[in-house]
């Protein structure tokens, strides 16, 4: 097909019974749809190498325009539009460096996260890759972030194992009976309460539209919940594409036990091996990025701009395919094929880097996140 146009890019919505909820689905207008009303989303994918396209659908608001697995009309999927001409698709640069669609965009309303790192880039590990990651928030949130100047990391070590040793304990009594798991979550919420790991870390209140750049690695990093922040942390995330079996390295879980007793893995060697502890990057001043115009966010990774669209524009793709996420407004995307589509709040479009130019047309003021990657 003619990949020369942008096109709608079909959310998937990833359900999280624990900590997810209704907001992105009202981000997207789609709060009325019966089979989202008792469903909590944690998370929507926005861009990743298995994204679907809608290829007949060219309105965001258009009813039949809904989620991966539910639209009916005709799509076709990211990794087979790229598979055709891959340089066409991702820009001959992108393509050369990465060899695949590099990133994965989310949004995101969590609360309750583990404790975690990724490892910095140029690291060698048998298990575990580099994940940058940066964080873009679309309400108020409350997150840890760094290990605080003054943490004794041994005993922050020292107390993660003794949650840990706890936690199994408990999981192999409900697993064989012995225990509820009404009972062992009441037992793990005292006994981490009495170790008080949050101790070690910075805490942070964030506010709305601001960003947190984590892509540097080996930052401690977690969603936290909040009880003056009932809704979670609500955030556009863009990420280097790696599944988190190879990339997110744990070291507390928050004490949360499966309903079957089961407990997630945790990886507190490897945490603490990792860990950047030098005060500067622990920081969360410093991973606050001042935006250079419209450039939010530079890394040799991905590129994040935002752009105010009062009046029509026309933008150039030069290196790379563009990512475009409607923050508020509705905006007309059109190749200079002549293919048009329009993208309302809380939608995303994906464009190839073949289509070289493109305008906007605000079809009321909008705020864009626009996404990709500069090479040099």
């Amino acid at each position: 097909m003619d990949a020369n146009r942008p096109f709608l890019v079909v959310p998937k919505l990833v359900e999280q019974p624990t900590w997810g909820g209704t907001y992105l689905a009202k981000l997207k207008g789609w709060q009325k749809r019966a089979a989202l009303q008792n469903t909590r989303i944690g998370q929507t994918y926005e861009l990743s190498g298995s994204s679907q396209l809608a290829v007949e659908l060219s309105d965001s608001n258009d009813e039949r325009f809904v989620e991966e697995g539910v639209v009916a009309a005709r799509v076709i999927s990211l990794k087979n539009l790229i598979n055709s001409d891959p340089k066409a698709i991702l820009g001959e640069k992108v393509y050369n460096n990465h060899g695949k669609m590099p990133l994965l965009i989310k949004l995101n309303q969590a609360k309750g996260n583990s404790f975690q790192l990724h490892v910095r880039n140029g690291v060698v590990d048998d298990r575990w890759r580099p994940k940058p990651e940066s964080w873009y928030f679309l309400e108020d949130g409350y997150i840890s972030c760094g290990v605080r100047d003054d943490a004794d990391v041994r005993e922050y070590k020292a107390v993660c194992q003794e949650i840990e040793k706890h936690m199994k304990d408990l999981s192999e009594r409900v697993v064989i009976g012995e225990l509820l798991v009404s009972q062992a979550r009441e037992d793990a919420i005292t006994f981490i309460s009495q170790r008080d790991p949050h101790r070690f870390v910075n805490l942070q209140h964030t506010s709305k539209h601001e960003l947190i750049d984590l892509s540097l690695g080996g930052i401690h990093h977690s969603w936290e919940e909040d009880s003056e922040n009932p809704l979670g942390n609500i955030l556009f995330e863009i990420q280097y594409d790696v599944m988190d079996e190879f990339c997110t390295i744990r070291s507390f879980d928050q004490g949360k036990i499966k309903d079957d007793g089961t407990i997630r893995e945790i990886h507190i060697d490897d945490y603490f091996k990792y860990i950047d502890t030098r005060p500067q990057n622990n920081n969360v001043t410093n991973l606050k990025p001042t935006p250079q115009g419209e450039t939010l966010l530079a890394t040799p990774y991905y590129n994040l701009d935002l752009l105010d669209i009062q009046q029509t524009r026309t933008i150039n793709v030069h290196d790379s395919f563009h990512h475009m996420y409607v923050r508020d407004g509705v905006v007309e995307i059109t190749s200079y094929s002549g293919v048009k589509i329009r993208v309302s709040r809380g939608h995303s479009c994906f464009i190839p880097y073949c289509v070289g130019s493109y305008t906007v047309q605000p079809v009321e003021p909008s705020v864009l996140l626009k996404s990709y990657i500069y090479t040099t």
